[in-house]
């Protein structure tokens, strides 16, 4: 069975990449604010490619954290006695889940920024939205501890999806061919907030 310690690693590399989607909306509406993207709207790009060249940076800090958090969780949690991740039984999976938990997490970050009127509203919008998501999908406490309904619930937050292909990974044994439905699970958010994050960002 996983341990306590296994378990919160791998909430917190969720939750904390999730989290990230806060200082991504408030990098991209300070940018707006001072009037960036006003400027950038007379070049000769789409106001789609102006929105992914923000979210790439932000998506790479991303990826650094969810490393940092699961390399901690693999190698250096053994320093303290708790047991280790198995981090090695599917690498591309790894690497494929990760991506997609750092795309989708910058991708809410601009689904924020552009439904957010002001900085307070991202800071406070983005942190009730985050936390009470990491909490329903299992980040603080362990899925299976809740009621069956609040379970089939908490699949409406992304939080969720990435918590199951993390764990059914490292503490399941599956692989790529397994986990499927949930990094396809997260490329529709992604997708769903980005597209709403497009259409409703002012530019200008």
């Amino acid at each position: 069975l996983p341990q306590i310690g296994q378990v919160t690693v791998l909430g917190m590399a969720v939750l904390f990449a999730f989290l990230g989607a806060q200082n991504t909306a408030m990098s991209i509406f300070r940018e707006k604010k001072i009037g960036s993207f006003r400027r950038l709207l007379a070049a000769p790009l789409s106001k789609a490619a102006l929105l992914v060249g923000k979210l790439l940076p932000n998506m790479i800090l991303s990826l650094v954290q969810i490393t940092v958090i699961l390399f901690t969780g693999g190698f250096v949690i053994q320093s303290v006695g708790l047991a280790p991740l198995n981090l090695a039984s599917d690498p591309l999976a790894l690497v494929v889940i990760s991506l997609a938990v750092a795309l989708c997490s910058t991708c809410l970050g601009i689904f924020i920024a552009a439904i957010a009127k002001t900085e307070n509203q991202v800071s406070g919008l983005g942190s009730v939205l985050l936390f009470v998501a990491g909490l329903l999908a299992g980040s603080f406490i362990p899925l299976f501890m809740f009621p069956e309904g609040l379970q089939n619930f908490a699949r409406i937050v992304p939080h969720y999806w990435a918590n199951q292909a993390y764990s059914g990974l490292v503490f399941r044994g599956q692989g790529r061919a397994d986990l499927w439905v949930d990094i396809l699970a997260l490329l529709a958010f992604a997708l769903a907030f980005f597209g709403v994050g497009l259409w409703k960002f002012k530019f200008d």
